[in-house]
């Protein structure tokens, strides 16, 4: 039921005490189960209602990128969910993958902030180089100029 209706999935596993109630486990069920869709995963957890946006922390907050560089730590994020195609619902999981990333790597940016646009920008990225719709490539210079002065009124290295 939750690779078809996500919200109602979850609904049912927790009312039929398959998985219990807690934001935490809901996440723990996320991470941990074969099978699940990866699209309809990041779907719940870029929902507005607040049982999700709690899962969503809970299954963040549960991942550690302690010693990873940024682009690494992207993609181990989203090894386990696809992004949702609707600009708010990736809002809400990039700000929370930023706020977490900067926890687990204090001296990485001079805010969580600056790790989000990076990583939105990261993001923007990969379907601009991927999306076949997409005639006009941004190239290495246009990306270092889309994040000029994010971390602080600074530019970041140029390897970012």
């Amino acid at each position: 039921m939750f690779n078809r209706k996500p919200s109602k999935g979850i609904d049912f596993l927790i009312k039929s005490k398959k998985i219990g109630h807690s934001p935490e486990d809901v996440a723990s069920f996320l991470r941990n189960t074969a099978g699940l869709n990866a699209t309809m995963i990041g779907d719940y957890l870029g929902e507005r209602d607040e049982f999700p946006i709690k899962v969503m922390h809970a299954y963040v907050d549960a991942l550690n990128f302690e010693g990873m560089d940024f682009g690494e730590a992207i993609r181990y994020y989203l090894r386990g969910l696809r992004l949702p195609g609707e600009a708010q619902k990736i809002d809400r999981i990039m700000e929370k993958y930023a706020e977490r990333y900067c926890k687990c790597n204090p001296d990485s940016f001079t805010s969580a902030d600056t790790a989000y646009v990076l990583a939105y920008s990261v993001i923007m990225l990969n379907t601009d180089q991927h999306n076949v719709r997409v005639k006009k490539k941004m190239t290495e210079e246009d990306f270092i100029r889309n994040n000029r002065r994010i971390n602080g009124g600074n530019d970041l290295p140029r390897e970012f």
